[in-house]
């Protein structure tokens, strides 16, 4: 059975919103207002950031943390590095634990890159002669060797976030957290910052990653948990944890401007009822697949005449790039859109991309004026199957056949979802 190395054991966590006094100056100064002025102190209003949030973390798993802002999710590492306390529930770790939750925590600015990776190595657990034996690796890690005897307090952020995650990563813990910091380093060196977490999980080291890059995720942790409002939304694999994590930025969205009503999303100019797949018989698509037909028929209202209106439509996997984007006035389509009720269809001769879950929204706008109508989450699905046999983002129509010399080949093929794979010949040769 495995090791478990992290237990939130239904853990609350509450916060008091207004003024806060974080220091004994700011504790007097309020005093002092309130003698000279008379002031009587008001209750403040409490916030539940967490309610009885409950998982388990074992040796060698990793796992996402992931939900629209404000869901609690870096409450939860505050907790699991023991910053600030729980006020129902229990928090465990087990193990040597690192955390890189914000840019230069525990970094003091007048200290050069050298004295500072002493320093927090020191808080992490290493001992000074553990550091001297990785201090090479730790700053050729972070590519700062020219900046090394330099005040930390003019590097740049994303020079704090490289010495910071390699400081973390070379105490060799038993337990990792880490947030959203990475995402102010470079490109090269946030692919370096996911292999060398690949390499420490492979060697048995617990990972709590929270992000809002679910490719990034998906791509290192085996499950995943959906914070919503401060409670578990979900909790599975981190494929299905997409799915739900983009249900809930819908959720988090309407509170922005649109209006969620079952199956309904509103804003004051339209409202979309529903967004339904079909093939090319006219039924209800529970799966797609590459390179066959489908329908996309969209059922909307509008509140006015909108002479000339644009349509468009955009497909994802994740938040940030959209993989398929239709928009009808680019086309030089518009539609007479009057007041009341309307069905739109598109037609697309194939959806050429790998298997996996992916979500559309609708986007309109009133042509001659440029204003926008309606912009729905993400919030209507669809799966593709390719029959596992596509990798990568797109299921491309492909064949092979072999032109060098082999043994003989037995005549066969391999069929993918609208693809048909033959050797054009069996070829005989030397082996």
């Amino acid at each position: 059975m495995t090791q478990t190395m992290v237990h939130f054991d239904y853990v609350s966590k509450r916060f008091r919103l207004g003024a806060s006094h974080d220091s004994l100056g700011d504790l007097i100064a309020a005093g002092v207002r309130r003698l000279v002025k008379r002031e009587v102190s008001q209750p403040k209003d409490v916030f539940w950031a967490l309610r009885d949030v409950d998982f388990t973390v074992g040796r060698g798993e990793s796992v996402g943390i992931i939900g629209p802002n404000g869901a609690g999710k870096s409450t939860v590492l505050k907790l699991l590095s023991g910053i600030i306390q729980p006020n129902g529930g229990s928090v465990s770790v087990h193990g040597r634990l690192a955390a890189l939750i914000e840019v230069g925590a525990g970094f003091h600015g007048d200290l050069t890159g050298r004295e500072n990776i002493f320093l927090n190595g020191n808080i992490l657990g290493m001992g000074r002669r553990e550091i001297r034996s990785k201090l090479d690796d730790i700053v050729a890690f972070a590519g700062l060797e020219r900046f090394l005897d330099t005040p930390v307090k003019r590097y740049s952020s994303g020079m704090y976030a490289r010495l910071g995650f390699s400081i973390a990563s070379h105490v060799e813990p038993e337990v990792l957290l880490v947030d959203e910091v990475l995402s102010v380093g470079d490109a090269v060196f946030r692919l370096r910052c996911m292999d060398r977490m690949r390499q420490l999980v492979a060697a048995g080291t617990t990972l709590v990653f929270v992000t809002h890059d679910l490719d990034q995720m998906q791509t290192i942790c085996a499950r995943a948990i959906v914070l919503e409002n401060g409670s578990v939304a979900f909790a599975g694999s981190s494929r299905d944890a997409v799915t739900e994590y983009m249900k809930a930025m819908s959720r988090s969205y309407a509170h922005r401007g649109l209006e969620i009503n079952g199956d309904d999303v509103q804003s004051p100019a339209a409202t979309v009822h529903d967004l339904t797949l079909t093939d090319e018989q006219g039924e209800t698509l529970v799966w797609a697949r590459p390179n066959e037909t489908i329908h996309a028929e969209l059922s909307f209202s509008l509140v006015r005449d909108v002479p000339r209106l644009i349509v468009e439509l955009n497909m994802r996997a994740s938040i940030a790039e959209n993989l398929i984007s239709v928009n009808s006035g680019r086309g030089g389509t518009y539609f007479e859109g009057r007041t009341g009720r309307h069905t739109l269809r598109l037609t697309l001769p194939n959806v050429p991309v790998s298997g996996g879950q992916y979500l559309w929204n609708v986007r309109m706008w009133d042509a001659d004026t440029g204003a926008p109508l309606i912009d729905t989450p993400f919030r209507f699905p669809m799966v593709v199957d390719d029959g596992g046999a596509a990798t990568g983002a797109l299921a491309l129509p492909h064949q092979w056949s072999h032109v060098g010399p082999t043994r003989t080949l037995t005549q066969a093929s391999a069929t993918v979802p609208g693809v048909t794979v033959t050797p054009t010949a069996a070829l005989e040769g030397t082996p």
